[in-house]
């Protein structure tokens, strides 16, 4: 017979998987009517500890302002997706790879 799990069993599993976290940073780029997200940056889950009580002003702070997905796998597996968009000038511009193009636009 099914049952839902307790609040123990939840907690346990939850700190087995994010035992394991790993994150990447995307950042959104308008691109002609469309939102391109492309990767600038990777935290271990060590790093994601640091700024896990304040993550959009961690994100502001050292990256700026910009339309980000901060996706977290447990190892190769994708968990979940968090969206942030703090306002104010991007920095992270520099950090897009080539092909985002050489103008590229915020979303």
């Amino acid at each position: 017979m099914k049952r839902d799990p307790e609040q123990g069993e939840l907690d346990q599993r939850f700190e087995e998987i994010y035992s394991q976290v790993n994150c990447i940073l995307l950042a959104g780029v308008l691109e002609g009517v469309a939102i391109y997200f492309y990767e600038i940056a990777k935290f271990t889950k060590e790093e994601v500890d640091g700024f896990r009580d304040g993550p959009e002003e961690y994100l502001f702070e050292r990256f700026g302002g910009g339309n980000y997905k901060l996706n977290f796998f447990e190892g190769p597996s994708f968990v979940v997706c968090v969206n942030f968009k703090p306002k104010g000038e991007p920095k992270w511009i520099p950090l897009l790879p080539e092909k985002a193009g050489s103008n590229p636009k915020p979303a």
